[in-house]
């Protein structure tokens, strides 16, 4: 199979795209591509709200990505060093918001949970998020999560549109997970 970068290229141009990230995922790289993303933001002139509601989907897309993704590399799970796969692509729509999407593999097991509790939010009103988000924050974390589910609520809240999710089957073990939120310019 013959890859054209050149080919890569303009797909990304045509669909928006202003940074795309594929493969293990780090905190290094975390760093390293969230200060890209605020040089890119600035270049295309987004607002101080807008910059920090991009960035802040960014970062907890990608934790999400680094807490739950199946698909890792590591010599040993105790060794502190495993990195997690995942993508992460960033763009804008027609209208001028932004759109940051990420994706990983997980567990199939892990479906029912991932679909409830993004479901649980996704058409709540901004008033009603909040009252969650406070609600959430006071409790203990649900078995199998690293956290009380604030980063979907702090992803809802931030959407200008209620969150899109996918999940796709790859196998009898693994389907792959994708969420999109949309920030509007500010």
């Amino acid at each position: 199979m013959e890859l054209s970068l050149y080919e890569i290229y303009k797909e990304l141009k045509f669909k928006r795209i202003i940074l795309c990230y594929s493969g293990p995922i780090a905190q290094a790289s975390i760093e390293g591509v969230g200060s890209t993303l605020r040089r890119n933001l600035e270049i295309e002139e987004a607002g101080n709200t807008t910059k920090l509601s991009v960035f802040s989907m960014f970062i907890e897309q990608v934790q999400n990505v680094l807490n739950y993704s199946a698909e890792k590399l590591s010599k040993t799970e105790e060794d502190g060093n495993e990195l997690r796969i995942g993508v992460s692509v960033i763009g804008y729509e027609e209208n001028g918001d932004y759109f940051i999407y990420c994706g990983n593999r997980v567990y199939n097991y892990d479906i029912p949970r991932i679909s409830e509790s993004i479901e649980q939010v996704r058409n709540l009103s901004k008033d009603e998020l909040k009252l969650l988000y406070k609600e959430r924050r006071r409790m203990e974390p649900q078995p199998g999560s690293k956290g009380a589910g604030l980063g979907i609520i702090e992803m809802a809240r931030k959407s200008v549109i209620p969150l899109e999710y996918s999940l796709v089957k790859i196998d009898e073990e693994f389907s792959f997970f994708s969420i999109k939120v949309v920030v509007g310019r500010h």
